[in-house]
Protein backbone atom coordinates (compact mmCIF):
# COMPACT_ATOMS: atom_id res chain seq x y z
CA UNK A 1 0.00 0.00 0.00
CA UNK A 2 1.24 3.39 -0.98
CA UNK A 3 0.11 6.88 0.28
CA UNK A 4 0.48 10.07 -1.68
CA UNK A 5 0.49 13.46 0.14
CA UNK A 6 -2.30 15.75 -0.61
CA UNK A 7 -0.51 19.28 -2.26
CA UNK A 8 -2.07 22.72 -1.20
CA UNK A 9 -1.60 25.32 -3.84
CA UNK A 10 -0.73 29.21 -3.38
CA UNK A 11 -3.82 31.25 -3.50
CA UNK A 12 -7.40 30.01 -3.28
CA UNK A 13 -8.99 26.41 -3.80
CA UNK A 14 -6.84 23.77 -5.12
CA UNK A 15 -6.59 20.70 -3.40
CA UNK A 16 -5.64 16.75 -3.91
CA UNK A 17 -6.86 14.51 -1.48
CA UNK A 18 -4.77 11.82 0.20
CA UNK A 19 -5.65 8.15 -1.17
CA UNK A 20 -4.03 4.84 -0.05
CA UNK A 21 -3.89 2.40 -2.89
CA UNK A 22 -2.54 -0.60 -4.17
CA UNK A 23 -0.21 -1.46 -6.95
CA UNK A 24 -1.61 -0.93 -10.32
CA UNK A 25 -0.29 -4.54 -11.75
CA UNK A 26 -3.41 -6.40 -10.34
CA UNK A 27 -6.33 -3.76 -12.20
CA UNK A 28 -4.15 -4.68 -15.31
CA UNK A 29 -4.76 -8.31 -15.44
CA UNK A 30 -8.22 -7.58 -15.31
CA UNK A 31 -8.63 -7.01 -19.05
CA UNK A 32 -8.08 -9.33 -21.15
CA UNK A 33 -8.93 -10.56 -24.98
CA UNK A 34 -10.61 -13.86 -25.73
CA UNK A 35 -7.29 -15.12 -26.23
CA UNK A 36 -6.41 -13.81 -22.62
CA UNK A 37 -3.79 -10.88 -24.16
CA UNK A 38 -3.99 -7.47 -22.66
CA UNK A 39 -6.59 -5.18 -24.55
CA UNK A 40 -4.15 -2.44 -25.48
CA UNK A 41 -4.75 0.06 -28.47
CA UNK A 42 -1.46 1.24 -30.55
CA UNK A 43 0.36 4.93 -29.61
CA UNK A 44 0.73 7.09 -32.79
CA UNK A 45 4.90 6.29 -33.74
CA UNK A 46 5.46 10.26 -33.88
CA UNK A 47 3.51 11.08 -30.57
CA UNK A 48 6.36 12.62 -27.80
CA UNK A 49 7.13 9.94 -25.47
CA UNK A 50 8.30 9.89 -22.24
CA UNK A 51 9.72 6.79 -19.96
CA UNK A 52 9.14 8.34 -16.97
CA UNK A 53 6.57 11.13 -17.42
CA UNK A 54 5.18 13.50 -14.49
CA UNK A 55 1.27 12.24 -14.97
CA UNK A 56 -0.10 11.48 -11.97
CA UNK A 57 -3.94 11.25 -13.07
CA UNK A 58 -5.61 11.01 -16.44
CA UNK A 59 -9.47 12.00 -16.82
CA UNK A 60 -12.06 10.79 -19.46
CA UNK A 61 -15.50 12.61 -19.18
CA UNK A 62 -18.27 12.72 -21.62
CA UNK A 63 -21.41 14.77 -20.79
CA UNK A 64 -25.07 14.81 -22.39
CA UNK A 65 -28.09 15.56 -22.43
CA UNK A 66 -29.51 14.99 -18.83
CA UNK A 67 -31.30 11.68 -18.19
CA UNK A 68 -34.93 13.45 -17.17
CA UNK A 69 -36.27 9.76 -16.06
CA UNK A 70 -33.19 9.85 -13.77
CA UNK A 71 -33.42 9.53 -10.19
CA UNK A 72 -31.31 8.64 -7.33
CA UNK A 73 -32.59 5.33 -7.22
CA UNK A 74 -31.11 4.64 -10.30
CA UNK A 75 -28.00 5.17 -9.05
CA UNK A 76 -28.58 3.05 -6.74
CA UNK A 77 -29.33 0.45 -9.13
CA UNK A 78 -26.17 0.97 -11.20
CA UNK A 79 -23.79 0.65 -8.28
CA UNK A 80 -25.44 -2.93 -7.66
CA UNK A 81 -24.64 -3.79 -11.03
CA UNK A 82 -20.94 -2.67 -10.40
CA UNK A 83 -20.54 -3.09 -6.75
CA UNK A 84 -18.25 -6.06 -7.34
CA UNK A 85 -15.70 -3.57 -9.21
CA UNK A 86 -16.51 -0.74 -7.34
CA UNK A 87 -17.51 -1.69 -3.69
CA UNK A 88 -17.00 2.00 -2.04
CA UNK A 89 -19.32 5.16 -3.41
CA UNK A 90 -19.42 8.64 -1.98
CA UNK A 91 -21.51 11.53 -2.97
CA UNK A 92 -20.17 15.04 -4.62
CA UNK A 93 -22.11 18.34 -5.74
CA UNK A 94 -22.88 17.85 -9.22
CA UNK A 95 -20.64 19.91 -12.03
CA UNK A 96 -22.23 22.45 -13.98
CA UNK A 97 -22.19 21.56 -17.65
CA UNK A 98 -19.76 23.04 -19.44
CA UNK A 99 -19.43 23.81 -23.61
CA UNK A 100 -16.85 25.50 -25.30
CA UNK A 101 -18.68 27.34 -28.10
CA UNK A 102 -17.34 29.70 -30.81
CA UNK A 103 -17.81 32.09 -31.33
CA UNK A 104 -17.92 32.25 -27.69
CA UNK A 105 -20.82 34.24 -26.41
CA UNK A 106 -20.50 37.66 -24.45
CA UNK A 107 -21.04 37.24 -20.73
CA UNK A 108 -23.68 38.98 -19.35
CA UNK A 109 -24.04 40.41 -15.57
CA UNK A 110 -27.06 38.75 -14.49
CA UNK A 111 -26.43 38.99 -10.71
CA UNK A 112 -27.52 36.70 -8.18
CA UNK A 113 -29.82 33.88 -9.33
CA UNK A 114 -31.59 31.33 -7.62
CA UNK A 115 -32.88 28.88 -9.41
CA UNK A 116 -36.19 26.47 -9.05
CA UNK A 117 -36.39 22.81 -9.02
CA UNK A 118 -39.78 20.91 -9.47
CA UNK A 119 -37.45 17.87 -7.62
CA UNK A 120 -34.38 18.13 -5.66
CA UNK A 121 -31.18 18.20 -7.90
CA UNK A 122 -29.48 14.86 -8.09
CA UNK A 123 -25.63 14.57 -6.85
CA UNK A 124 -22.96 13.29 -8.58
CA UNK A 125 -21.77 10.07 -7.30
CA UNK A 126 -18.28 8.54 -6.65
CA UNK A 127 -18.16 4.87 -7.60
CA UNK A 128 -14.41 3.48 -6.08
CA UNK A 129 -12.53 0.67 -7.62
CA UNK A 130 -11.25 -2.01 -5.45
CA UNK A 131 -8.10 -0.81 -6.02
CA UNK A 132 -9.29 2.36 -5.46
CA UNK A 133 -6.56 3.53 -8.10
CA UNK A 134 -9.59 3.84 -10.62
CA UNK A 135 -12.76 5.79 -10.15
CA UNK A 136 -16.22 6.41 -12.14
CA UNK A 137 -17.85 9.48 -11.58
CA UNK A 138 -21.71 9.70 -12.87
CA UNK A 139 -24.51 12.41 -12.75
CA UNK A 140 -27.75 12.46 -14.34
CA UNK A 141 -25.08 14.05 -17.15
CA UNK A 142 -22.41 13.10 -16.99
CA UNK A 143 -19.80 10.13 -17.19
CA UNK A 144 -16.38 10.69 -15.97
CA UNK A 145 -13.54 7.80 -15.83
CA UNK A 146 -10.32 8.64 -13.31
CA UNK A 147 -7.15 7.18 -13.40
CA UNK A 148 -4.95 8.39 -10.62
CA UNK A 149 -1.32 7.28 -9.63
CA UNK A 150 -0.25 6.80 -6.16
CA UNK A 151 3.69 6.21 -5.23
CA UNK A 152 6.72 6.45 -7.39
CA UNK A 153 7.08 2.87 -8.00
CA UNK A 154 3.68 2.99 -9.61
CA UNK A 155 3.55 2.49 -13.37
CA UNK A 156 1.63 4.77 -15.77
CA UNK A 157 -0.83 2.48 -18.11
CA UNK A 158 -0.80 5.05 -20.59
CA UNK A 159 -3.51 6.33 -22.19
CA UNK A 160 -4.98 4.13 -24.38
CA UNK A 161 -5.60 1.34 -21.31
CA UNK A 162 -7.70 4.14 -19.52
CA UNK A 163 -9.45 4.76 -22.97
CA UNK A 164 -10.79 1.18 -23.35
CA UNK A 165 -11.25 1.14 -19.83
CA UNK A 166 -13.30 4.04 -20.03
CA UNK A 167 -15.52 2.80 -22.98
CA UNK A 168 -16.15 -0.74 -21.55
CA UNK A 169 -17.67 1.38 -18.12
CA UNK A 170 -19.36 3.79 -20.29
CA UNK A 171 -21.22 0.59 -22.42
CA UNK A 172 -22.62 -0.56 -19.41
CA UNK A 173 -23.64 2.92 -18.20
CA UNK A 174 -25.27 3.15 -21.51
CA UNK A 175 -27.18 -0.47 -21.39
CA UNK A 176 -28.22 0.10 -18.00
CA UNK A 177 -29.75 3.44 -19.01
CA UNK A 178 -31.16 1.82 -22.02
CA UNK A 179 -32.71 -1.04 -19.96
CA UNK A 180 -34.36 1.37 -17.07
CA UNK A 181 -35.41 3.61 -19.73
CA UNK A 182 -33.78 6.68 -18.60
CA UNK A 183 -33.55 8.29 -22.21
CA UNK A 184 -30.99 8.37 -24.69
CA UNK A 185 -27.41 9.46 -23.82
CA UNK A 186 -26.59 12.16 -26.66
CA UNK A 187 -22.83 13.43 -26.66
CA UNK A 188 -22.51 16.93 -26.58
CA UNK A 189 -18.79 17.44 -24.86
CA UNK A 190 -15.96 15.31 -24.24
CA UNK A 191 -12.99 16.23 -22.09
CA UNK A 192 -9.08 14.76 -21.60
CA UNK A 193 -7.49 15.73 -18.75
CA UNK A 194 -3.98 15.42 -17.49
CA UNK A 195 -2.63 16.32 -14.34
CA UNK A 196 0.95 16.12 -14.07
CA UNK A 197 3.09 17.10 -10.18
CA UNK A 198 6.19 18.29 -11.62
CA UNK A 199 9.16 17.98 -8.12
CA UNK A 200 12.09 19.46 -7.58
CA UNK A 201 15.65 17.39 -8.05
CA UNK A 202 17.45 17.60 -11.19
CA UNK A 203 16.82 20.43 -12.72
CA UNK A 204 14.91 23.17 -10.44
CA UNK A 205 14.82 23.32 -7.12
CA UNK A 206 11.97 26.51 -5.92
CA UNK A 207 9.57 27.99 -7.39
CA UNK A 208 12.06 30.67 -8.75
CA UNK A 209 13.31 28.12 -11.13
CA UNK A 210 9.91 27.99 -13.11
CA UNK A 211 11.89 29.06 -16.46
CA UNK A 212 14.10 25.72 -15.76
CA UNK A 213 10.87 24.23 -16.28
CA UNK A 214 8.70 25.74 -18.35
CA UNK A 215 9.78 27.13 -21.97
CA UNK A 216 6.42 29.87 -21.64
CA UNK A 217 8.19 32.24 -19.26
CA UNK A 218 11.67 34.07 -18.98
CA UNK A 219 12.38 35.45 -15.57
CA UNK A 220 13.25 40.22 -16.51
CA UNK A 221 16.55 40.79 -16.87
CA UNK A 222 15.91 44.14 -15.37
CA UNK A 223 16.67 44.43 -11.58
CA UNK A 224 13.01 45.42 -11.20
CA UNK A 225 10.94 43.80 -10.47
CA UNK A 226 13.87 40.78 -10.58
CA UNK A 227 13.26 36.98 -10.41
CA UNK A 228 9.57 35.85 -9.48
CA UNK A 229 9.18 34.29 -6.14
CA UNK A 230 6.24 32.49 -7.51
CA UNK A 231 3.89 32.52 -10.36
CA UNK A 232 0.10 31.44 -11.43
CA UNK A 233 -0.54 30.82 -15.46
CA UNK A 234 -3.74 30.13 -17.20
CA UNK A 235 -4.10 29.49 -20.84
CA UNK A 236 -6.36 28.62 -23.58
CA UNK A 237 -6.03 27.97 -27.00
CA UNK A 238 -8.08 26.87 -29.79
CA UNK A 239 -8.14 23.23 -30.94
CA UNK A 240 -8.86 22.85 -34.63
CA UNK A 241 -10.02 19.50 -36.61
CA UNK A 242 -8.15 18.59 -39.90
CA UNK A 243 -9.80 21.19 -41.97
CA UNK A 244 -8.93 24.01 -39.69
CA UNK A 245 -12.42 24.17 -38.19
CA UNK A 246 -12.66 24.84 -34.48
CA UNK A 247 -14.01 21.73 -32.25
CA UNK A 248 -12.74 22.51 -29.14
CA UNK A 249 -10.26 24.11 -26.58
CA UNK A 250 -7.36 23.30 -25.12
CA UNK A 251 -6.89 24.81 -21.12
CA UNK A 252 -3.62 25.12 -19.44
CA UNK A 253 -3.13 25.51 -15.72
CA UNK A 254 0.04 25.79 -13.74
CA UNK A 255 0.24 26.06 -9.70
CA UNK A 256 3.00 26.73 -7.66
CA UNK A 257 2.27 24.23 -4.55
CA UNK A 258 3.77 22.70 -1.53
CA UNK A 259 3.88 19.03 -0.81
CA UNK A 260 1.70 18.25 2.56
CA UNK A 261 3.48 14.97 3.15
CA UNK A 262 7.25 16.70 2.83
CA UNK A 263 6.84 20.63 2.71
CA UNK A 264 8.63 20.88 -0.96
CA UNK A 265 7.64 22.89 -3.54
CA UNK A 266 6.51 21.32 -6.86
CA UNK A 267 4.24 22.90 -9.96
CA UNK A 268 0.91 21.43 -10.42
CA UNK A 269 0.79 21.68 -14.21
CA UNK A 270 -3.02 20.48 -15.62
CA UNK A 271 -4.15 20.28 -19.11
CA UNK A 272 -7.63 20.01 -20.33
CA UNK A 273 -8.70 19.20 -23.61
CA UNK A 274 -12.57 19.57 -24.66
CA UNK A 275 -14.81 20.03 -27.16
CA UNK A 276 -16.76 17.16 -29.74
CA UNK A 277 -15.72 15.73 -32.83
CA UNK A 278 -18.38 13.65 -34.31
CA UNK A 279 -21.46 12.07 -32.60
CA UNK A 280 -19.62 10.15 -29.41
CA UNK A 281 -15.86 10.20 -27.96
CA UNK A 282 -14.18 10.44 -31.35
CA UNK A 283 -12.58 14.15 -29.32
CA UNK A 284 -10.87 12.01 -27.26
CA UNK A 285 -7.84 11.17 -29.85
CA UNK A 286 -7.49 14.66 -30.54
CA UNK A 287 -7.79 16.06 -27.40
CA UNK A 288 -4.93 13.38 -25.92
CA UNK A 289 -2.83 14.52 -29.13
CA UNK A 290 -2.80 18.07 -28.06
CA UNK A 291 -2.45 17.45 -24.72
CA UNK A 292 0.70 15.49 -25.10
CA UNK A 293 2.48 17.94 -28.30
CA UNK A 294 1.44 20.74 -25.85
CA UNK A 295 2.99 19.21 -22.77
CA UNK A 296 5.96 18.60 -24.35
CA UNK A 297 6.25 22.17 -25.94
CA UNK A 298 5.41 24.41 -23.19
CA UNK A 299 8.22 22.35 -20.88
CA UNK A 300 11.85 22.76 -21.31
CA UNK A 301 14.62 20.22 -22.64
CA UNK A 302 16.07 19.87 -19.90
CA UNK A 303 13.14 18.96 -18.00
CA UNK A 304 12.67 16.39 -20.83
CA UNK A 305 16.10 14.71 -20.26
CA UNK A 306 14.61 14.30 -16.38
CA UNK A 307 11.54 12.79 -17.68
CA UNK A 308 13.60 10.27 -20.19
CA UNK A 309 12.14 11.66 -23.20
CA UNK A 310 12.33 8.62 -26.15
CA UNK A 311 10.58 10.75 -28.89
Amino acid sequence: MRRRGAVRRFGNGYSIVNYTIPTFGKRLNQRMTSTGDPIVMSRPADLPDFENPPVVEVVLSVQFEALSQMRAAHFGLFWAQIRGRYPRTEERPALDPVVERFPEPVRRRLGVQFPIFETPPLPRFWFLHQTENELLQVQSDRFIKNWRKTGEGDAYPRYESVKEWFQQDFKEFQEFASREKLGSIDVNQCEVTYVNHIVPGEGWASHEDLDKVFTLWRHPRAPFPGKAEDAVFRARFPIRDGSGHPVGRLHADVQAAIGNADSKPMFVFSLTARGLLGRSTEFFDLGREWIVRSFAEMTTTEMHQVWKRKR
